[in-house]
Order: C-alpha cells, then structure tokens, then sequence
C-alpha cells in the first residue's frame, strides 16, 4: 500500500447499526453518540473493555478505522473483524487481531533523558487517537473490541469512528505543504509592559497542493469534495504509517476550510490546494 497521503473521508460507520454488546454505558453518553460530529457528547463505558457490533446498510469496500479522541492508556488494545455477512456472520473478511491503541515511540525517536522506557507518540497531547489502515476488504458487518486493563479513571471514552474506504492518490503532494496551530487566545499589553493572554484550546492547521491528479484519481477527489463539503467531519493523514512524531502531527480529524478548486492544467492532468483545520 503507498504511503501517500490518505484521506477518509466517506465514512461508512456513520449509516451503519451500531449495538454495544458487552460494557456498561452512561445513559446520558450513548455508543449512537459516534456516529455524529460533537466533541461534547462523547460515548463512555464504565469498564475497562467494550464490544461494539454493527451492520453496513449495504455490502462496503473497508480499508481504514480511526477512533478519535479517547482517553486510553499505552497499555490499551483493539481488535476489528469484518464479516462477509450480516449480523456477524458467514466468513471473516478481515481480522486486524490485537492492534496497540497508542503508537510507541521507535527508538530513533526516543528521548532516554526524559522519557520512560515504554512511552507513546501521543504523550503529551490533549488528543489521543487509533488508527488503522489495511487493504480492499469488502464486509457486511462489523464487530470492535477495546480493551485498557490498566486505566484508572474508571471509564472509557471514545469520541469519533471513522470507518470506510481512504483516498490516496497516485502522484502525492507536492513540496511547501504548511503546519500550523490556530488558537483563538488574545493578548493585552498592560501600562507596566506586562503581556497578558487568555488560555484557550488550539487545533491545527495544514495546507498542501496537489498537483499531478490524473483521470484515475480525479473522480474520487471531486466525489470526495462534494460529499464533505464545508460541513462534513473527516480524518486526513499526511504521512500515514511512519511511525513519527511527523506522521502523529499531521494526522487528525478535520474539516475543510474552504472547497478546493480543481484545475485541468494539462492533458489528463489536474491540480488543487488545499487547506483543512483540526475538528
């Protein structure tokens, strides 16, 4: 599979049965609360382990899941398994079998002076996410189980799944791509020279170009832009499969900012710029 960028942005999950077999959920914070974009209105189990199943509302072509915004400790694990049938039934299409929730930090990467031993990507960001990217399978059905022996809170929580077939085209984007935070804080100098701020949250912000689309990619791409439009949450990553703090930086769940034009620049040859923020 190339490591090109990818992006999911029909998220099949979404207009599928969702059921959650074994756990405890809160009332007030049901597994149907995945299935829509709201940062507040999370899915929570009162457990160390869940088990989630589901149906497509038809047969789907399934290459990546990405559960976003979790709570989970470096010790948490996940499994999916995607069946040829309804209901969890007939073969299994795909089993992932237990995948590591949080990525570990490879040894290049590694700080001996201030990290421990076993430490993730992730730490020391506000959001955690998993993410898994395979080849075609075609599945009916779904089951996902999660699982965090060693996490104190009492809970688990789960925010976003996206599940569906990725984008990813041939040629990948071009060089000057741009990495930014946004953040909605202001600051005010006062009369003794003193620099003030309001502490706020901050999201990030990536522009790139896309400048060899052929005819092959082409189609996805405008069918991809027409389905999100400005209002669709979808998750985006530059350099998917690394194992970096790149790869961690530049993949998260976004939206557009602003619909990318399609330019035909040449013979079967098109290119777009595009610029998406952190959701």
């Amino acid at each position: 599979m190339s490591n090109n960028i990818r992006m999911l942005v029909v998220n099949d999950f979404d207009e599928a049965s969702v059921e959650l077999v074994t756990g405890s959920a809160v009332a007030t914070l049901p597994v149907t609360n995945l299935q829509f974009y709201n940062n507040s209105r999370i899915f929570r189990v009162t457990s160390t382990e869940f088990v989630l199943k589901g149906d497509f509302t038809n047969i789907r072509l399934i290459t990546a899941l990405v559960l976003w915004r979790h709570n989970w400790t470096a010790a948490a694990k996940f499994r999916l398994e995607l069946f040829g049938n309804a209901d969890q039934t007939g073969s299994t299409v795909f089993d992932s079998g237990w995948v590591d929730a949080l990525p570990q930090t490879t040894y290049g990467e590694w700080d001996w002076r201030l990290q421990p031993v076993v430490s993730s990507l992730l730490d020391g960001w506000a959001t955690k996410y998993s993410q898994l990217w395979f080849g075609d399978v075609f599945a009916s059905s779904y089951r996902l189980t999660v699982q965090d022996p060693l996490n104190e809170s009492g809970q688990l929580d789960l925010t976003r799944i996206y599940m569906g077939r990725h984008y990813s085209p041939d040629v990948n984007f071009s060089w000057g791509s741009t990495f930014a935070f946004g953040s909605n804080e202001t600051q005010q100098r006062t009369d003794d020279g003193g620099l003030f701020s309001n502490a706020t949250a901050t999201w990030r912000k990536v522009s790139f170009s896309l400048a060899y689309i052929n005819e092959e990619d082409r189609p996805g791409l405008i069918a991809a832009i027409r389905h999100a439009k400005l209002s669709r949450d979808w998750f985006i990553s530059l350099y998917p499969e690394e194992g970096t703090h790149k790869e961690i930086e530049h993949s998260f769940a976004c939206k557009f900012t602003a619909l990318p034009p399609v330019t035909s620049t040449s013979f079967n040859n098109s290119s777009t710029a595009v610029s998406v923020e952190e959701c």
